[in-house]
């Protein structure tokens, strides 16, 4: 995936460095081709995203344990939450991090530094909207949301290919009249019809969120870039 790949960018050469998942699509719908089974069998280091958000490498994890697996997921310990988008979670992308690097032998310090300096920033500019209310597209945030201590009132579907039912749809737009919603985002790879529908005339901010971080480049400083564009983006929206 793309914000793994971001992750390992850090301490990969580019031309080293194999995304399965190119931009703009999502592991929710994502299903191997025979090319990409040819490019896990050359791997040497294979960084996943564990067996619940990519459920479809799990089998490859087992046919093949003579290759080094990176299993984001298995740093959740140091998680506050449990869920499957671990790279928005800052402590479990640090130490997975850390133990590519230590793999590569290259030192992770560089990217720790960029890091915590995003999430300074990351604070900063999200300070004043803090308890300002939000709808995101689907489930993807918690982390971000919990650890930089935003006020995310609801999604509008748990997973992308989930719709949302009359009485959750009914409640959002109740949310949205008694004006406990500053901003919505939509995600790009999605279409933006649901948001329309719950949201309809209620004048409420419309903003852009993507947990893929496709504006991001496979760069040095590509994660912390990721972090930093996404607390511009939200603050820009929550902003009165």
């Amino acid at each position: 995936m793309h914000p793994l790949g971001l992750i390992a960018a850090s301490v990969v050469e580019r031309e080293n460095l194999h995304i399965l998942l190119q931009k703009g699509v999502s592991p929710h719908d994502f299903s191997l081709r025979p090319s990409d089974i040819d490019h896990l069998q050359e791997a040497d280091i294979i960084f996943w995203g564990g067996p619940h958000i990519e459920p479809y490498l799990s089998g490859f994890a087992r046919r093949w344990p003579d290759k080094v697996w990176i299993d984001i997921s298995s740093f959740s310990e140091l998680a506050k939450i449990k869920d499957p988008h671990y790279w928005m979670s800052v402590p479990a992308t640090l130490a997975a991090q850390k133990v590519l690097a230590d793999t590569l032998g290259k030192d992770s310090s560089d990217f720790q530094r960029r890091v915590e300096a995003a999430v300074e920033y990351s604070d900063r500019v999200l300070e004043p909207v803090r308890e300002r209310g939000f709808f995101v597209f689907h489930r993807a945030y918690d982390h971000w949301v919990l650890e930089r201590g935003l006020n995310q009132v609801g999604a509008f579907t748990l997973t992308p290919e989930q719709k949302p039912g009359m009485r959750t749809v009914q409640l959002m737009r109740e949310q949205l009249r008694a004006g406990k919603v500053a901003c919505v985002f939509r995600e790009p790879e999605y279409s933006p019809a649901l948001v329309v529908t719950v949201v309809g005339d209620l004048p409420v901010k419309h903003g852009e969120l993507d947990p893929q971080g496709a504006y991001a480049d496979l760069s040095r400083d590509g994660y912390a870039y990721f972090l930093t564009e996404m607390a511009d983006r939200a603050a820009n929206c929550l902003t009165p």
